[in-house]
């Protein structure tokens, strides 16, 4: 199963700065990933911990245990609906993405677009210039 993952440095609550530098990795696996902010090596969870359905505190340590040795805290939550559970838990109240309200009220109005563009209109070609 492959999962795609965005990495944003830098952003506060999600949102995009200026000049900000994002990262997306595809992963073969449900693993999550984190690197070493100190040597770049990999970081292992250790344990975690929750509370919360939506909320984990994760252990974490640099696998570079002799020439590194850093140990860190990070706290992993769920953000927003992507797209309802076919099983909800009442337990949980998670707010729906700005995405997924968007696209729910363009379908309410009837002005969903389903993303496929009509296969007989073609762009214009362009004359290329040689000289």
């Amino acid at each position: 199963m492959t999962e795609k993952t965005d990495v944003k440095q830098g952003s506060v609550e999600g949102e995009y700065l200026e000049g900000e530098e994002t990262e997306s990795v595809e992963h073969q696996d449900s693993r999550l990933r984190f690197d070493c902010p100190h040597c770049g090596s990999h970081m292992w969870v250790r344990t975690s911990k929750t509370h919360l359905p939506i909320f984990r505190v994760l252990y974490l340590h640099c696998s570079n245990v002799f020439g590194c040795g850093f140990r860190t805290t990070a706290d992993l939550s769920l953000k927003h609906v992507l797209a309802p559970s076919f099983r909800p838990n009442p337990k949980v109240d998670l707010p729906y993405s700005p995405w997924f309200k968007r696209h729910a009220r363009l379908e309410q109005q009837g002005q969903m677009r389903l993303g496929i563009e009509d296969q007989t209109k073609k762009e214009p070609q362009h004359e290329r210039r040689t000289h």
